[in-house]
């Protein structure tokens, strides 16, 4: 019984974060700041984004403003019980309440997925800080992934600081042994990582541009294989490249 109530809390904290995630997935595109996203020609400053329902002249679109959840289509507010995750968009049969508008079904597969990290990570690791990070770098690639297929990009603002964060998890890992494999033991093992990820694809990258005189793969892609090596090392690397 106790076994069950966990993972049913552990799925409801899922589907919650990623209620979240769908809002990273919309709003991080269509942030006006120049350099949050690799290609950021394809998303200029006289881009048409929906005013929120404020309609605040200088505020520009982003992760926490506005801070309420609205229609994309009508602009109006969310009420609360419109943004439960999942459960809303089956209450009101993927439409919007306010101007009918179709809910893309996304939007609830997204939370799914979150949901089914969060309870994967919990089985395999625990609530441990392996499990935890684990799952935090799952929610990335779902917020990263549904960029790609939309917008043909990696974003930056989540990539180059992925990066960083993963280094320092490695040094912190190195003195106190808080996280376990699959995460990398040490700097070291980030460093390896780093340059059989991020390294051979540059490297084919730039074989490629020589050669074909045209852009193969995109740095976003570099730049995300950097992150993940710096997390996983060599093995995660590879996997990555190869496998998927």
């Amino acid at each position: 019984m106790m076994a069950y109530f966990t993972l049913t809390t552990i799925a409801a904290f899922g589907l919650i974060i990623g209620s979240f995630l769908t809002v990273c997935i919309y709003r991080i595109p269509l942030g006006r700041e120049k350099g949050l996203l690799e290609g950021a020609e394809l998303v200029s400053d006289e881009s048409d984004v929906a005013e929120p329902p404020e309609q605040q002249s200088s505020s520009k679109l982003t992760i926490s403003n506005p801070k309420r959840s609205f229609c994309p289509s009508c602009n109006h507010q969310l009420a609360w019980w419109c943004n439960v995750p999942f459960f809303s968009w089956l209450f009101l049969r993927g439409k919007c309440h306010y101007c009918g508008v179709n809910i893309p079904f996304r939007y609830p597969l997204v939370e799914i997925l979150s949901a089914s990290f969060a309870v994967v990570s919990y089985l395999l690791y625990g609530l441990t800080p392996t499990g935890i990070l684990i799952y935090v770098f799952a929610a990335t690639l779902i917020v990263i992934s549904f960029i790609d297929i939309d917008y043909y990009i990696i974003p930056n603002v989540i990539s180059l600081p992925g990066t960083l964060i993963a280094i320092l998890i490695a040094g912190i890992n190195q003195f106190t042994g808080w996280f376990q494999a699959p995460v990398v033991p040490d700097l070291k093992a980030a460093g390896l990582g780093i340059l059989a990820g991020a390294g051979f694809l540059f490297f084919i990258s730039e074989v490629y541009l020589r050669l074909r005189k045209k852009e193969g793969l995109g740095m976003g892609d570099v730049k995300l294989l950097a992150m993940t090596g710096a997390l996983f090392g060599v093995q995660g690397s590879l996997s990555t490249i190869f496998v998927g």
